[in-house]
């Protein structure tokens, strides 16, 4: 059976940035600055409208500051930029274009970290946290342990939801949720994370497994995220 690791680095290598990027020919662009311009307007929830001219790509104009911008190699990342790493890259800049072939192919925006495939990677990253963590406080996930450790007004929420269910239970552990568990470790001394990051981690979680719910819905949320896929790499990194 593969490893965890092996898992998480064949999973970075075969999602990448050409997965989730809008191709060359799916871009709004303008034919020159005037055009681009008139399309920004017409076209308020657009950052950027790439300008093309002779099916290349050779520059932009940006809403924000209403100005018309040159691509230059600062604007540009490879088609291989595995989607963990484009997290970090987004957090310095909202957009980026893609490179493939010596070419520019595509246009990636921030938003874009809501595609499926993005949730998806977070969503096995923190699987594998929560598992590790679980695995963590074996010995003391019974309910004497659980009622002592856990808030007692969380206690009593899993605790009804479990005799609600009847002969179907399984055991208290399974009503356990992420920040239940990972709060859990913290508190056994098995895994170290501050509680700002179990709350980032579990709505992210949330976020990713539901299809309607997004993992960032402004710039500012993509810190966040970042801040979450440092965390979860640095905890499966030392197990």
């Amino acid at each position: 059976m593969p490893t965890l690791e092996a898992t998480l680095n064949r999973l970075a290598v075969t999602f990448t940035v050409r997965d989730i990027m809008t191709g060359s020919p799916d871009l709004l662009c303008g034919a020159n600055d005037r055009d681009a311009a008139s399309k920004s307007t017409a076209n308020p929830d657009f950052d950027v409208i790439p300008i093309q001219r002779d099916g290349r790509l050779i520059g932009y104009f940006e809403r924000e500051t209403r100005s018309r911008k040159r691509i230059t190699a600062s604007d540009l990342i490879s088609d291989g930029t595995s989607l963990l790493d484009l997290v970090d890259i987004l957090e310095v800049r909202p957009f980026a274009f893609v490179l493939s072939r010596e070419q520019i192919q595509g246009y990636v925006h921030f938003s874009d970290l809501n595609h499926q495939l993005v949730k998806l990677t977070f969503y096995v990253i923190l699987e594998a946290i929560e598992r590790m963590a679980l695995n963590s406080i074996r010995g003391r996930d019974d309910r004497e342990s659980l009622k002592r450790d856990l808030d007692p007004v969380r206690f009593k929420q899993i605790e009804d939801a479990y005799k609600r269910t009847g002969q179907a239970a399984r055991s208290l552990v399974s009503y356990l949720n992420l920040s239940d568990i990972l709060r859990l470790a913290d508190k056994a001394g098995t895994i170290h994370i501050a509680d700002s990051v179990i709350k980032a981690m579990k709505n992210v979680r949330d976020g990713a497994a539901h299809v309607s719910e997004n993992l960032v819905s402004t710039y500012d949320d993509v810190s966040k995220l970042g801040r979450v896929k440092r965390e979860c790499l640095t905890v499966l990194g030392s197990s």
